[in-house]
Order: structure tokens, then sequence, then C-alpha cells
């Protein structure tokens, strides 16, 4: 978890910029539910809780201040969870450097575990840029050469940071302190979540991590580029909208638009998109100083534009403290209220310079940045601060991708296996990618083996059996392949119609995996699944007459559920859910939707069905006899594409276009918005403990979110 805002930033600033009112840090007071101690440490208040444990303002015996972060106690009984918290602690311990603070002291085998690091004060570099505006060419250099010696220490010890970014940087009255290792890992260790997946930071993720390679220290290199870009221009390199990010980090160079020299010069180093282009990081500081021994000397090139001064970081401290209060400035982001005496950070465009503050000249700033260390703070298992609370919906941005599809290419359909450690994904060069999830790389690829002279067809959906033994594949030429998933053998092959006649839109297997259901425009067919000589016998179709778009199993598998339209009419008229005995063969229910109706699913008790439909609505049936129970209205621009419910709570993903948002039918809230596709979404599934969120679309990745826990 970062650090809250800790007090008034020392932060220079160009003239035109105010420095804002910013009190001490908010400390929230210990409620009924909190501890008073964590082994000698007497707690004081809470600073912040995120989604792996809170972190408290504490004091040592002797009365000095510490930072106790304390691991939520479904966390802690998971036994994977506790040894990933050793690992990091003793990486964490292995950072040792002029720059480096050590880990205060822990309890790993506590019913709680717990963890004491230095307290840090001071707001994050993030936040300081954005109420005071961009920093001095030469303070940039100064702060960026720190933060790469920082790095040394660090990579020394085998850890990589992997999410340095501005509001991981501190400023306080001694200085930057770098902090927050919540994605960093000992070079040697394997990082997961709680199903396996990576994370990282949209826009400051270099190339070869959104691609899923293998990582090296270039990794930090490249977001310390993108932190001095920041710096000297107030906004992201890379855009500061979900939307985008990781596509242009990928494809597109930075936007070094305003960005001075020699800055500009050393960020645009750093941020090649080849790790072997990146300088190391004594090549960095080695530009650093001698870009800052240049404009000692007066060089034309590190000249600065005259109207650009910088405040004395001690008396912007003091006068912070005692600066009148800030106009209103932007709300809290993501729904969240403000807390008492927490900072509001003003939108920089509306910043006006306070009376009577005096310049001082570069170098006493530059004499002041020469004495700080940038203090490394561990974090190691602590998220942000729950962005849930609150009415407004949380908008999140992709916690990792899966690469490698060309644009337009895939990946066509999406799935989980049933223990959550692989995603399989389809493409138009007829191959299957199984990805393993923790380090995100393709673990095999299944080629499809089409009948005797005919061509290599696209993949459209895919589905694991829940016993994890057998993956079918629908195409785009009327036929399905199922693969031995152990053997990564294609075993069967079932056939619909005449060869490009159909399209296999849905595959789906039966809970008790003895059945596979797919859906084409003449019906939903239902196929033996059962290993051994029958395996691919078709067993019956279901609405042969329907143009059968999506297929569902309910929880118990007695019924299936269809989604499409009559082919004697219209496509664009009516929608068509059926309800089908799976037994019997024989159609329990039939209900006729307002529109084009495209997908469904069923809730995770099974009393409700979910469907899309042209008119952007989703309705809800009941189950047992499809009578509508209520909607969802989506306010989109495109008709919704599909729906799917989580496996837990009562969470419903709605994707439209290249948005999907997760409602929480029970309590009727939108809960989150998913965004970072950059082409419209076709297929979309929940890991099986609910938490990852994996989409499809046509830009070439998958994207991956993960869910905060209810």
């Amino acid at each position: 978890m970062s650090h809250p805002d800790q007090g008034p930033s020392p932060v220079p600033h160009p003239a035109g910029a105010r420095g804002w009112s910013a009190g001490p840090p908010p400390v929230r007071p210990l409620g009924s539910g909190d501890p008073a101690t964590a082994g000698p440490y007497r707690l004081e208040g809470l600073l912040g809780s995120g989604g792996m444990g809170r972190v408290y303002l504490a004091r040592t015996p002797a009365g000095s201040p510490v930072a106790v972060k304390i691991v939520h106690r479904e966390y802690a009984a998971d036994a994977a969870f506790r040894k990933r918290f050793e690992q990091e602690v003793a990486a964490a311990r292995r950072v040792q450097g002029l720059y480096t603070v050590p880990v205060v002291d822990a309890d790993l085998g506590a019913d709680e575990p717990w963890l004491a690091t230095a307290y840090v004060p001071g707001p994050a570099l993030h936040d300081a840029v954005a109420a005071r505006g961009p920093l001095e060419a030469e303070a940039v250099l100064a702060l960026t050469a720190q933060v790469a010696e920082a790095l040394q220490s660090i990579h020394a010890a085998g850890v990589i940071h992997r999410d340095l970014k501005p509001s991981n940087i501190l400023l306080s009255a001694d200085g930057p302190k770098v902090i927050d290792f919540g994605i960093a890992r000992a070079a040697d260790v394997t990082s997961v979540t709680s199903t396996g997946m990576l994370a990282g930071t949209p826009g400051y993720m270099a190339p070869e991590y959104i691609r899923g390679e293998s990582l090296t220290e270039a990794v930090d290199v490249f977001a310390l580029g993108a932190i001095a870009a920041f710096a000297t221009t107030a906004r992201p390199a890379f855009g500061g909208s979900g939307h985008g990010v990781l596509y242009r980090v990928l494809e597109q160079d930075a936007d070094l638009e305003g960005c001075p020299e020699p800055v500009r010069t050393v960020a645009a180093r750093c941020l090649a998109k080849d790790p072997r282009d990146r300088p190391g990081l004594t090549e960095v500081i080695r530009l650093c100083r001698n870009a800052d021994a240049a404009a000692d000397a007066g060089s034309p090139a590190a000249v600065l534009p005259p109207q650009r001064t910088v405040l004395d970081p001690v008396a912007a401290f003091h006068d912070a403290a005692t600066a009148p209060a800030a106009p209103q400035g932007r709300s809290p982001q993501r729904g969240q209220n403000p807390s008492p005496g927490a900072v509001t950070v003003p939108d920089p465009a509306q910043a006006v310079p306070p009376p009577g503050t005096p310049p001082i000249s570069t170098p006493g700033l530059l004499g002041w940045l020469g004495v700080l260390a940038v203090v490394v703070v561990l974090i190691a298992v602590l998220l942000p601060d729950d962005p849930s609370k609150g009415d407004a919906p949380t908008e999140m941005a992709p916690t990792a991708t899966l690469g490698g599809y060309p644009r337009g290419e895939g990946p066509e359909g999406v799935v989980f296996s049933p223990d959550g450690r692989t995603i399989a994904t389809g493409g138009k060069d007829g191959k299957v990618r199984l990805w393993d999830v923790a380090r995100r790389k393709v673990r095999a690829t299944l080629a499809l083996r089409p009948a005797p002279g005919r061509t290599t067809v696209s993949v459209t959906a895919v589905a694991f059996s829940p016993d994890g033994r057998l993956l079918a594949a629908g195409t785009s030429s009327s036929f399905a392949a199922l693969w031995d998933v152990g053997r990564r053998r294609q075993v069967a092959t079932v056939t619909t119609g005449d060869y490009g006649a159909n399209t296999l839109d849905s595959v789906e297997f039966s809970p008790d995996s003895r059945l596979l259901a797919t859906a084409s425009a003449d019906g939903a067919h239902l196929w033996n699944a059962v290993p051994g000589p029958d395996l691919g016998k078709r067993i019956t179709v279901l609405g042969d007459e329907m143009q059968t778009q999506q297929v569902a199993f309910s929880r118990d598998g007695r019924t299936l559920a269809t989604v499409g339209h009559l082919t004697d009419r219209n496509p664009g008229s009516q929608g068509v859910v059926r309800l089908w005995d799976v037994a019997r063969h024989k159609l329990r229910k039939e209900l006729y939707t307002a529109e084009e109706a495209y997908g469904l699913s069923y809730s995770p008790d099974g009393e409700t069905i979910a469907t899309a439909a042209k008119d952007r609505k989703v309705q809800l049936l009941d189950a047992s006899d499809g009578r509508s129970t209520g909607t969802v209205d989506e306010t989109t621009v495109v008709p919704v594409q599909s729906v799917q419910y989580g496996p837990r709570d009562s969470l419903l993903a709605v994707f439209s276009g290249e948005e999907v948002k997760v409602w929480d039918v029970a309590e009727q809230k939108l809960k989150h918005r998913l965004v970072g596709n950059n082409w419209n979404v076709q297929h979309l599934a929940f890991s099986p403990d609910g938490t990852l969120v994996a989409s499809a679309s046509s830009d070439g990745v998958v994207h991956l979110w993960k869910l905060p826990r209810s």
C-alpha cells in the first residue's frame, strides 16, 4: 500500500504555481476492530487500508514513529500467501545501502502477520506536481540521479521494483523517498496474486512487462524515464486515461512535448522500447550529472526559460503549513470521500501564485538536492487504499495483459482453467494458446487439425471441462475440436454441418463434464464428452430452426439455456431465450425479447439468467420459468455484446464496445468500470475465485483486472 499524503511538500515549481495548504497526514482513530498493539509496537491510528491489509501509525517502546502493516486474516490463513510474505520480507532485508531503510521488525508467525518499517512523511511526487506544477529541469536531473542510485542498491540485492511511479516517491523535509514494493519481487521469486497474476501500473510498465516477457532491471529504467518526463511536464508520458495507455506504451513514442532539455534526452533514452537500448543506471547517473555540470557552466542546451523560478524548499515547507486555505480543487477520485485533514489537490491550470513568494537561485536548490537520500520502504503485501468505497463506480485500468496476437487477429474467446492457473485463448490463425497466468507466458500452443484437404480456420470460442481434462475450441467452419489437456493432443472433432456453413459462437461443458453444448446457426448441439470410443458423438440437436448465439448450462446441469433468433424472421426483430430439459431434450420455456439478444449467463446461485439485448438493456430472468424479474439499464452508445456473471456474490459483467462494467445486481449498483481495451470486447471471463476478470478483444491482447474483495 502506498503511504497517504504525509505533510506539505518542499517541491520546486515554476512561477505561477502556488504552495497549497497541506496539513499533517490524516490518521483515523482506532476502531473497535483494530488491535491496540503489534508485537512491541503501540498502534496510534489507521493510515490506510488496502486489499491485503491495514497500515497503522505506531510507536516503538522508545516513542519513535513506525509504519506497521498487518495482513488481513483471510490472507493470513492461506499457507501460500504466508510463504510469499516470508519471501517478500527476506527480499527486503537483502536490500542494503546508503539510500535504503531496513525493515525494522516483523512477526511472520503471528495470527495476523505484521511488518514494521520506517514511517516516511510527505506527499507523493504525483500529488505535489499536480498541486504546484512541474519541477525545474535541474531539480529533475538531480532527483533522477538519486532514484537511480537507490535502484542500484535494490538491484544489487536481486530485487526489481516493478512498480516505480510518481505516487511511489514521497517528498519530505529530508528529501524524496522511494516507497512501495507492492509488486516488487526478488529476482528469484515468482510473485502471484490469489490466482497467480503479476501486476503493474499502466503508463510506467515497460513494453516487455506488458507483453509478458522475462523481466530485467531495465523495466525500472523505463519507469524512471517516465517519471522524469512527468516531473517536468506534469502529465503522464503515455496519457492519463485508462483507454489506450498500454497500446501507446507498446506502439507509440512517449509524448515529451514540453519536456525541456536535457531532461528530454535522458527520458527518451530510458523510454526506449527495446530494453537493450536503455542505459544502465550508472549511465543514467552520468547523463544527469553531465547535464547538471553543463547547466552550471552556462551551456546553452541547459539554459531554462528565465520565467521559471524555484522556491526555497525549506521555506516552502513552512510557508505551506501556514498558507491560507486552498480554493476548491478536484474532487477525490474514484468516488472516495476525503478524510478529515486530507489534502485537497487542485487543478494546476487553476493555480495562482501567492503574493510575496520570493524565488531563490537554482544552485541553492541543487545544494539541497545533493544531500538527499532516497529511502526505499517495503510495503510488500499491501495494495493501494480500497477505491470501492462510496457510491461512484471505480474506474480500473488493467492490472496485467497477455499479448502476442497481431492487431485484428485475436484473441478470439477467453476462458480460465478450473484451477485458475491457465487462460486459453483462440485466434484467427487456427490455434489455441494456453497462457501461464502467473508468468504471463504461453505455456503451450494447440494447432487445430482440420479435416483432410481443408484449410486452417479461425478459433471462435474456447471452454475447459469442469474436471480440467478436456478443452473444446469452436471454429468458424462448422466444427469444434476437443483436446486432451494433459497430453496436449486433439482427441476428437465434432461437426455441425457442411464445412464453412456455420460458425460455432459458443461452446460449453455441462457441470459434470459429460456433455458438450455448441451454438451455431442450426441450433444447439449436444455431444458426448466422456473420454472413450463415444467421445464427440452427437446426442441431439435442440432448436434447429433457431440461429443460436450462446449456450449455458444451469448449475445442476438439468437445463440448457440458449439465446438467438429464429431463422425465418428478420434477425434484427426479436431475440429468443429458450430453456431446454437436457435429459428429455424437450423445450421447457420460450421467451421473446423486444430486441435481438446476444448473450446470457447464469447467476452463481442458479436462480437468475441475465441476457444482453440490442436495446442496451440487460434483462434478468427467473431461471425456473423464464419470467422477467428486472433489468439493468445500460447508457451505452453501442449495444451490449454480452454478459457474464462471476462465480461468487452477485457481480455481473456487462460489456459493450471497449468498456466493461461490473454491476452488483443485488445492490442494483454499478461497482466498477474496467477500461483499457482499444477495440470492442468480444469475450469475457471470470477466474474461478472471482477475483480476476479477463477480456478478449481484437487489439491483440488479453486484458486482466484484479477486483477488490467484497
